[in-house]
């Protein structure tokens, strides 16, 4: 088939869950023909802040305690939370990117409705 697409292997540093998430979008993406070259680098991205993210909410569970007490006494959050929320947050705006959401992908049919009959738009980008 000439027209197969070439999907990208997961990057190595990517865990059996960060991996089994990159096939998972990657193989929904190429299904809907919207897949496209480069997008394996946003793609590691998500799924490398979604591992990240795993694994911090995995120890913040084992951990039990979200708090811990300083030689000085001053209480201080674990740090598993801070890389968790900041995990989260990246992954949220990859998501976004790929209109993963349903609220971007309600936004993403909405504009491919409307702009069906519109052929001023069409022409601007055919130029």
């Amino acid at each position: 088939m000439e027209n197969e697409i070439e999907i990208p292997k997961p990057p190595t540093i990517l865990l059996k869950k960060g991996k089994q998430k990159y096939m998972q979008i990657t193989n929904m993406l190429v299904e809907e023909g919207k897949w496209k070259p480069g997008d394996d680098i946003a793609l590691s991205a998500l799924c490398i802040n979604y591992q990240r993210w795993m694994q911090a909410e995995k120890a913040i569970k084992k951990h039990k305690e979200l708090c811990f007490e300083t030689e000085t006494g001053y209480r201080q959050q674990i740090p598993e939370i801070s890389i968790a929320n900041n995990a989260m947050k990246s992954m949220l705006s990859f998501i976004k990117e790929f209109a993963l959401t349903p609220r971007e992908r309600a936004k993403l049919k909405e504009l491919i409705v409307n702009d069906t009959d519109d052929e001023e738009m069409e022409d601007m980008i055919v130029k």
